[in-house]
């Protein structure tokens, strides 16, 4: 072999090598330590049910209730891993159908870029509805306020999470809360504490109080997983007012 051939085989190969580090390497988001350590599972809540387009499997639907992108990298049926890629912008929903599944699933856990991982339930029929909404809120100092909350569903609601995040982005999370149970069609007098009026809360992000001129976002998070969430402003002359943000899973299973 000449060695004009042996330089022509070398230089392919190593255009070769050259293709397979370009073109092999997985692609990642675009994300930094603030990205992950600001992602919030328990604001991620899925369901799915039988797919209507492939035999034996199921179609997930993820809502994204926190205020930044979160993107799914995994899910699990028994004991196997499959991975996907599915982004899902602040406030929306996402969909992903799975592999074929022989076994009858009740649960399938998702993963999370950052490694955070929430389970999804099988959307069984709906017996009842769940709709919480507030009628009026009372800021009753700096580290409290009261809202009334009517459900105006057909069910009972159990309350059993809580988030208080301010204007930019900062975020106290009481995720083991023994919350009312709110009667269908009646209104519920429910106080959220932040700072140090929660001993039990986390803090995601810096500290705050509640401050003339701001707004803060309030969400809850119910027994079966359903997400509501609402705004209230501090405004001056302690006058207040209150934006309904409708949450994800409205009907309960």
């Amino acid at each position: 072999m000449n060695t004009r051939v042996i330089a022509i085989l070398v230089i392919a190969i190593s255009a070769g090598v050259i293709g397979l580090f370009a073109t092999g390497a997985p692609s990642v988001p675009p994300t930094s330590t603030s990205y992950c350590s600001a992602e919030n599972s328990n604001l991620l809540a899925g369901g799915f049910t039988a797919s209507q387009s492939t035999q034996s499997s199921y179609t997930v639907t993820v809502h994204n209730a926190q205020s930044q992108e979160v993107r799914l990298t995994s899910y699990r049926l028994g004991t196997q891993s499959f991975s996907i890629n599915v982004a899902i912008a602040a406030g929306q929903n996402g969909t992903f159908t799975t592999v074929q599944d022989a076994n009858s699933e009740i649960g399938i856990p998702v993963n999370t870029w950052c490694g955070n991982q929430f389970m999804t339930t099988f959307a069984r029929s709906a017996s009842y509805t769940e709709d919480i909404v507030p009628t009026s809120t009372v800021f009753q100092d700096s580290t409290h306020v009261a809202a009334d909350l009517l459900n105006d569903g057909n069910g009972t609601a159990t309350l059993t999470s809580y988030y208080v995040t301010d204007s930019s982005g900062n975020e106290y999370a009481f995720t083991n809360w023994s919350g009312p149970s709110l009667a269908a069609n009646s209104v519920t007098t429910t106080i959220f504490g932040i700072g140090s009026s929660c001993s039990q809360c986390t803090l995601y992000g810096s500290a705050f109080t509640f401050t003339s001129g701001y707004q803060y976002t309030i969400r809850v998070v119910t027994g079966r997983g359903n997400i509501f969430g609402f705004t209230v402003t501090l405004a001056s002359g302690h006058h207040y007012s209150i934006v309904l943000d409708v949450g994800f899973g409205s009907v309960a299973h």
